[in-house]
């Protein structure tokens, strides 16, 4: 079945890329291209220079992302710019751009729209904001809705802590302060190590995300009963990160356009997320060791999601490798990144739908919007 799968997103990368041209996995992708070209020739216009419009690109990929966990198989939103309906994650992302461009994330929403700030979501933000501008009803559902309101408050006193000076500025904060952070790493040649930009989102971004019962703040780090060790702390625990990796990728589209060149991209993982893991169920490459309720609906954190949230992330890998061998590839050719938007997310998408009319994952998630 492994087989078959790695000719599935073949097939896939064929349909979709046969040039083999593919772009990295990135929040962009959601975005329409058309639209995020006028934006920057607006930009252009306004003599908007190349470091403060990719410090945009960050501050509009960064809320981007945060608000990308699953919204449901119900929401949907229209847009006024293209007179279209989308759902899911690109329903989110023309929303979020929307928002992006209406300063809904500014403290100077007139001036200065196109800016996310630490004052314009600590006062600015509100939640019936939030919820028009995501055309939330009764008849228009979004699961965890609040939850992603939170999370936006949290970044925005996350900006301002003074040990996260280094990664969002000192005067102004805000997640575009990024860029000016790595410029400071890179060498001569504009050559940064991934993990710079990974130390910046998992240390800068800790304090965002919600509080287990326990009181501590883990993020997306779950455990596992089978893997506790006796006298090792936190052998039992597994970490996932997916959307601090979702927003790291992305953010090294937009840094890759000002012309800084990353190091030891290798280091990334997969994203265990429900449609490259969803994949792999679908194919019945991963099954369930017992019947289970395809109505119930399965926390986050309990151990059957973990599972199969480790097992993506490794079978991937797997995957990317065998795609490699058969397209004559190396690594840096076809990397990880490319895989997974050519690629393993792509099929694991198109087969959901083909399988479930509204497109939903084999396994049924609860979810509140801030981590998966």
């Amino acid at each position: 079945k492994f087989d078959a799968t790695v000719s599935l997103v073949l097939d896939c990368i064929n349909q979709h890329y046969p040039d083999k041209n593919i772009p990295m996995h990135s929040r962009f992708r959601h975005f329409d291209e058309k639209s995020i070209t006028n934006l920057m020739q607006k930009w252009n216009s306004k003599f908007v220079c190349k470091k403060e419009q990719v410090r945009r690109m960050a501050d509009l990929i960064t809320v981007s992302v945060l608000l990308d966990a699953g919204a449901g198989p119900e929401w949907k939103y229209i847009s006024p710019q293209h007179n279209a309906t989308y759902t899911r994650s690109e329903g989110l992302a023309y929303a979020s751009f929307d928002m992006f461009t209406a300063g809904l994330f500014s403290s100077d929403p007139l001036s200065l729209p196109c800016r996310v700030n630490s004052v314009g979501l600590l006062q600015n933000l509100t939640l019936q904001k939030l919820q028009v501008a995501f055309q939330v009803s009764a008849t228009n559902p979004m699961i965890g809705l609040q939850g992603r309101y939170k999370l936006l408050k949290r970044l925005g006193s996350a900006l301002e802590f003074e040990k996260n000076h280094e990664y969002f500025g000192c005067e102004l904060y805000r997640p575009g302060n990024l860029l000016d952070y790595l410029l400071k790493h890179c060498d001569d040649d504009l050559n940064v190590s991934i993990r710079m930009l990974w130390k910046a989102v998992i240390v800068g971004l800790e304090s965002i995300w919600p509080k287990q019962m326990s009181g501590i703040r883990r993020g997306d780090v779950w455990v596992h009963n089978k893997l506790k060790k006796s006298g090792i702390p936190g052998s039992d625990m597994v970490p996932f990160h997916k959307l601090q990796q979702w927003l790291t990728y992305s953010l090294v589209e937009a840094f890759e356009y000002y012309g800084i060149n990353f190091l030891h991209m290798s280091d990334m993982t997969c994203l265990a997320e429900y449609r490259n893991g969803g994949l792999l169920v679908d194919t019945g490459v991963l099954s369930l060791r017992s019947k289970y309720d395809q109505n119930k609906y399965y926390d986050v954190g309990s151990e059957l999601v973990v599972e199969w949230r480790a097992m993506t992330v490794v079978l991937i890998d797997k995957l990317a490798e065998r795609l490699r061998e058969l397209l004559h590839m190396d690594e840096e050719q076809l990397s990880l990144a490319k895989v997974l938007e050519g690629g393993t997310w792509r099929a694991g998408r198109e087969l959901a739908f083909k399988l479930r009319p509204n497109g939903a994952p084999p396994i049924n998630l609860r979810s509140d919007g801030t981590v998966f």
